[in-house]
């Protein structure tokens, strides 16, 4: 027998019963989807839609690209398009000119002579056995005043392996952190021994060595007119925790805490007098110049307009409000146009009321209060927090690589070197060249 048959077949109230079973099912399914799915899941981690069929569409800047429709159609021609100057990489000065040269001709067997001209390649690669081992000598001699033993003072790491090796694996345990693989790759290069003790023991050192720049890098950062904020779990030892990242566009400051209380983001940014643009955790409340994510905003109301065509309504009229607030931000405070700001967004909020379904979008307005205005009373304060969302990925991806931090070394290793590796990076610096200087 048919399902449709087995249906037809049923009364009244069992099928009712059917139908609201699969509703409880349903909404069960959907609470789980939700957890992977929403606002804040990462755009690479979100379900793909059809975008041809998308029914509420947002594009937060419009597009620039000012080409004729004639233009458009055709073809894209890959690379660099014509007067653009060339591309490719930029080759460096040689390090070492090797000359290939010729006695007799490889066709007549007879001599050449001198060469007429040459022709240049260029190849850009590894000495052939990468790791070295150079054994310093220090002659010593009698001084003829005191007649002590007197030699050449060379700066020397005080281990055996050299700094640029020790530089090497830093950067390799930025990008993997598994010790076993560094230690594996290290050998492979040449090194006759290498362990995975090894690799830790030469991060620590580094930890120990980096903390006066992450320290000058904090110092420098709270001195900045403002600075963004947010934070990612990241376990300790199987316990849940966190980790804070502080930025500014040229100074990056990571905390390793075990927990999201306040009082860990209190700590590391005491003193600072400027603004912070921070998303809507409850954690910035305490601090009385913030400037609330209009991004994250945006996000969460996008997810209540996709299916509700009077939700939506107001949904536009935030993406109107936005855009003049990004005009206003370009210029010098306008009291008058914020006034009016401020009270359409108010307004937004007072026809939500009307709408069921929408007391989470509206509390979520209403708890930010003028925290979403403070960007267009200080110059240069970005409306959004993206730049906190993009630096804190590296984190992101640490965690999603080993799970969590054992101890205070893997703790003092996100504080202080990613700290200053990220600074580096952020302020356009050579890391090997940065770390090989550094006394260890």
């Amino acid at each position: 027998m048919s399902r449709k048959k087995e249906l037809r077949q049923l009364s009244k109230n069992q099928l009712i019963e059917i139908i609201l079973s699969l509703e409880e099912r349903l909404k069960k399914v959907e609470q789980y989807l939700k957890a992977f799915d929403n606002p804040h899941t990462p755009s690479s981690k979100q379900l793909k839609k059809n975008t041809k069929n998308e029914k509420f569409k947002y594009e937060e800047i419009e597009s620039e690209d000012s080409s004729s429709d004639e233009d458009k159609k055709k073809p894209r021609f890959p690379g660099k398009p014509k007067g653009s100057n060339g591309g490719g990489i930029k080759l460096p000065e040689p390090d070492k000119v090797v000359e290939h040269k010729l006695d007799v001709c490889p066709i007549s067997g007879q001599p050449l002579g001198e060469p007429i001209g040459y022709r240049v390649k260029t190849i850009i690669d590894f000495p052939d056995k990468p790791v070295q081992t150079i054994e310093h000598r220090f002659m010593q001699y009698l001084s003829p005043e005191t007649g002590e033993i007197v030699e050449a003072k060379i700066d020397l790491p005080n281990n055996i392996y050299g700094r640029n090796l020790q530089s090497i694996v830093i950067m390799l345990k930025n990008l993997t952190n598994s010790h076993d693989k560094i230690s594996d790759f290290i050998r492979e290069l040449g090194a006759p021994t290498f362990s995975s003790r090894t690799v830790q023991n030469i991060a620590t050192k580094y930890v120990f060595a980096l903390e006066p720049t992450q320290k000058n890098i904090l110092e420098g950062l709270k001195k900045e007119s403002y600075l963004h904020a947010d934070e990612t779990g990241f376990r300790e030892d199987g316990q849940n925790g966190y980790v804070w990242g502080v930025f500014t566009k040229t100074r990056a400051i990571f905390l390793a805490s075990k927990s999201r209380a306040a009082k860990y983001f209190k700590k590391l940014i005491r003193n600072f007098k400027g603004v912070i643009v921070v998303d809507g955790y409850g954690g910035y409340d305490y601090y009385s110049h913030k400037q609330r994510c209009w991004a994250h905003l945006i996000r969460e109301f996008k997810d209540y307009a996709k299916d509700d065509k009077e939700i939506d309504v107001q949904f536009r009229r935030l993406l109107v409000l936005y855009e003049t607030l990004k005009e206003l931000n370009t210029g010098p405070p306008n009291e008058k146009e914020i006034e009016k700001a401020k009270w359409l967004l108010k307004d937004i909020v007072n026809c939500l009321k009307s709408i069921n379904g929408t007391k989470g979008i509206r509390t979520y307005i209403e708890n930010g209060g003028s925290d979403w205005f403070t960007a267009l009373y200080y110059e240069g304060v970005p409306l959004h927090n993206n730049h906190a969302e993009r630096e804190l990925r590296s984190v992101v991806l640490l965690r999603k690589t080993i799970g969590c931090y054992r101890n205070w070394k893997g703790k003092r290793w996100i504080d202080v070197v990613i700290s200053v590796l990220h600074t580096w990076k952020l302020q356009g610096q050579n890391l090997f060249q940065n770390l090989r200087t550094t006394q260890t």
